[in-house]
């Protein structure tokens, strides 16, 4: 990442002190943490999976017996508290910015109002190009990195400025210009292909407190070996924490401040211009209700 971006971020980052890992429930955040247990040997202690139940209205978050530190969320747009994170969660310029969140859009004052400037690369990304992490050497490996949270649509999308930002933000702020010449010797449906040999888009999931995916993280981690980065599930067991409701809503265009939806949202992120999802942290009272609801679905 150019320095002047580094300079503009919240410094934790580069703090030496231990952090806890908040996996969310796809591959952008789990190749994320493996980055941050390499390069700061910080470990999964939480897991936090979206539309956990049969009715796809909570989301869950597990929480295993080591976690004592403070956590951060990987992948996830927390509206307090710190995180690594690429997703759009400000209406306008006066919806509050989270001061500990590491997000490109937020430094640099992207809104709905300016929605197309928004960082559209991923996660993983942006903490490759913020540790300065070695480009893998297979082609391969490069592609998977492309593919990673659909990285390469902006690149191949019919919007000049979808493409625009896509070569800035990698170029640019992350200095990743060698995957962003990989981009330019592939066609479109050679990423699509990737994502389908990896199972790039399949999600993790939790039974009886472990951990699952179909995630193809062997080939993958074949592919980055060179990198020094493994990607892998923790094989510790989760506790359910934490329950949150899952909203999913339309925004109108009078709708122009997060708090004339909720007052106190947990994560949140505009999924396009006019859609947004969010998640509210449910009264302890409701959890065990809650839970009760789970084991019989899943008897």
């Amino acid at each position: 990442m150019k320095a002047e971006y580094k300079e503009r971020l919240p410094q934790w980052y580069k703090d030496d002190k231990k952090y806890d890992l908040i996996l969310t429930d796809d591959i952008d955040s789990l190749l994320s943490c493996a980055i941050l247990q390499k390069v700061k040997g910080w470990d999964i202690e939480y897991v936090m999976l979206f539309k956990a139940d049969k009715e796809k209205n909570f989301d869950y978050m597990g929480i295993t017996s080591n976690a004592t530190n403070e956590a951060v969320g990987i992948d996830l747009a927390l509206q307090h508290g710190k995180c690594f994170d690429n997703h759009l969660s400000r209406l306008d310029e006066l919806d509050p910015v989270n001061e500990e969140c590491i997000n490109l859009n937020f430094i640099n004052d992207v809104t709905r109002k300016n929605y197309f400037k928004k960082y559209n690369l991923s996660t993983v990304l942006l903490l490759w190009g913020l540790y300065d992490l070695p480009i893998p050497e297979s082609e391969e490996g490069k592609m998977i990195l492309l593919a990673i949270d659909g990285t390469f649509s902006s690149h191949f999308s019919k919007y000049q400025n979808d493409r625009d930002m896509n070569r800035f933000y990698m170029c640019e702020v992350l200095g990743l210009e060698e995957l962003y010449q990989c981009q330019l010797r592939h066609k479109q449906y050679e990423f699509d292909d990737i994502k389908k040999k990896y199972k790039l888009n399949n999600k993790i999931r939790v039974h009886k407190g472990k951990l699952q995916t179909d995630i193809d993280l062997l080939g993958i981690n074949l592919e980055l070996i060179d990198t020094d980065i493994w990607c892998e599930l923790p094989k510790k067991a989760f506790q359910l924490h934490k329950v949150f409701r899952d909203i999913q809503m339309p925004l109108s265009y009078n709708t122009t401040k997060l708090s004339d939806i909720t007052k106190n949202p947990y994560s949140v992120a505009l999924t396009g211009r006019d859609f947004i999802c969010y998640s509210e942290e449910i009264p302890e009272s409701e959890v065990k209700q809650w839970y009760t609801q789970m084991k019989k679905e899943k008897e």
